[in-house]
């Protein structure tokens, strides 16, 4: 997704970072977790990219483990983004 539109989130004390391109997004969990949050952090990624993007994902193209979520995007049924999120255009991604 380089060169795409990213937005960047935290959530209880884990960084994200959300590629979005069209109607597919990406995922990126930061940092080190737990073995004890693994469960839960599907669905803190699916929550970064629903509160950054403003879509829902359709829950039939979720892919992925904890590290990297891929998704497709459903728009028409659209939640509040968080006001606290900053949106950073695309540019070259951090090496």
């Amino acid at each position: 997704m380089h060169g795409q539109t990213h937005f960047e989130t935290q959530i209880e004390q884990t960084r994200f970072t959300v590629w979005q391109r069209g109607s597919k997004v990406e995922i990126i969990r930061h940092g080190f977790i737990r073995p004890t949050d693994q469960p839960r952090m599907k669905a803190l990624m699916v929550q970064a990219a629903q509160a950054t993007t403003g879509c829902m994902l359709r829950p039939e193209t979720i892919e992925g483990d904890t590290g990297v979520l891929r998704a497709q995007l459903q728009c028409d049924q659209v939640p509040q983004p968080a006001p606290d999120l900053r949106q950073i255009k695309a540019g070259p991604a951090p090496s």
